[in-house]
């Protein structure tokens, strides 16, 4: 026969428990007998959820930091392979060329290669053949063959497109579908050169190239501050005014990645306070700490057509 449990409740009797013991009462629907179940009081179960709210308010802020750096650290990467991809094409130009240069390029606008360096093929004019990505000059020293790469190489992890702001330093950008999309994914790669030319006409230097692009080494001044690549972002720094903030691709205000003739990357701050231009004579200066846009005092390069 079973044996049942004695109860600890009696016919006629109170219950008798020390006056610290904290219990729920559940009744057994079988045997009628009731059981004592230790348990939290109400006021100790917030306490603990309590504390695990301020632990994750504390460690989630500090777990999305470690995400961006972590964005930021590779997509640096991304910048040295292909400046060190870039030095090893300058070397085989015959003009010592600081990037590729399309061999249509100052016979049309079209091809003054800010994005048609390398990557993949993008849309709209970035979709052109002559952009195609088995036709873009880099891609055969980043991959050997890119006909069948991924090109991978070319987008920055916290590409999240370009930003609407008062001055579109390129309104492809933002035009119909293409507004919020990746840079990687309209042309074919987020880093744009830095040809430091004025296509917008606001400013007295338009029609000339004052950064490294269409210069050889021997004309760039400094190769370890001038910028040879950058997240296209940056343009929105540089077009607007000195007190728009410009959201950046690694949750840092006005704060880019570039990379630079010499072959390094690095972080850098820039506004239009950047542009010191009033200093030289007929020049577009554009500098930082560390970093500059342009090549003084070597002469602009004009853009023929």
């Amino acid at each position: 026969m079973l044996k049942l449990p004695e109860p600890i409740r009696r016919a006629g009797s109170p219950l008798s428990l020390p006056s610290d013991t904290r219990f729920t009462e559940r009744r057994d629907s079988k045997c009628g007998n009731a059981t004592v179940v230790e348990a939290f009081t109400l006021i100790e179960l917030l306490v603990v959820i309590g504390i695990i709210a301020i632990l994750i308010s504390i460690l989630l802020p500090a777990l999305s930091a470690a995400r961006n750096e972590g964005v930021k650290t590779r997509c640096l990467g991304n910048l040295r392979a292909l400046t060190q991809c870039m030095d090893a094409y300058s070397v085989d130009d015959e003009k010592g060329f600081t990037s590729p240069i399309h061999p249509k390029a100052e016979t049309d606008w079209l091809y003054d290669g800010e994005y048609e360096y390398g990557g993949k093929t993008g849309v709209g004019v970035f979709a052109d053949p002559d952009f195609r990505q088995e036709n873009r000059i880099l891609n055969k020293y980043v991959y050997g063959s890119a006909a069948s790469a991924t090109l991978d190489l070319y987008s920055c992890p916290g590409d999240s497109g370009v930003p609407d702001a008062p001055v579109d330093f390129e309104p492809f950008f933002l035009q119909g579908n293409n507004a919020k999309k990746r840079v990687f994914d309209l042309a074919g790669t987020s880093y744009r050169l830095n040809n430091h030319i004025d296509f917008l006409g606001q400013t007295p230097y338009t029609q000339f190239f004052y950064g490294p692009y269409f210069r050889p080494k021997s004309r760039v001044p400094s190769t370890a501050e001038t910028v040879l690549l950058e997240e296209t972002v940056a343009e929105v720094a540089k077009w607007n005014a000195a007190d728009y903030v410009t959201p950046g691709w690694h949750a840092k205000r006005n704060q880019f990645n570039v990379a630079f003739v010499d072959g390094h990357a690095a972080n850098i701050y820039l506004t239009r306070q950047n542009d010191i231009s009033s200093g030289f004579d007929n020049y577009w200066v554009l500098r930082g700490n560390s970093w500059r846009m342009d090549c003084y005092p070597d002469r602009p390069v004009e853009d023929r057509p």
